[in-house]
């Protein structure tokens, strides 16, 4: 897997975990038919995913992820945060490098 595969996957997986939160909503890359193996798999990724989302980014990290995921631009983002558009586009930049360092290492949540 490539680092752009592993980027992608994390984005997805960050997507997922936004949608879960509307029941009623799903991922453009939602499979009711997948295979048991794969999707335990994918679970299991999720979990690690979600675990260094909660323990592993700043708070502010936090909340520019799930404004971005939202559908917010980096400007919307910096007004509603009080920031500048170069400050959000860092907090993204060095969430999304946190995330790929801590999940390559193998981090076991």
């Amino acid at each position: 897997m490539t680092d752009r595969d592993k980027s992608v996957f994390y984005e997805v997986m960050v997507n997922r975990l936004l949608l879960e939160s509307f029941p009623e909503e799903k991922s453009l890359f939602f499979d009711e038919e997948s295979d048991p193996a794969e999707t335990a798999r994918k679970e299991k990724l999720r979990k690690k995913v979600v675990w260094h989302i909660r323990h592993s980014l700043s708070k502010r990290q936090k909340e520019v992820l799930q404004l971005y995921l939202m559908g917010k631009k980096e400007a919307e983002i910096g007004m509603i945060l009080g920031v500048k558009q170069q400050v959000v586009n860092i907090y993204k930049k060095r969430a999304i490098k946190r995330l790929r360092s801590k999940m390559s290492l193998g981090s076991v949540c």
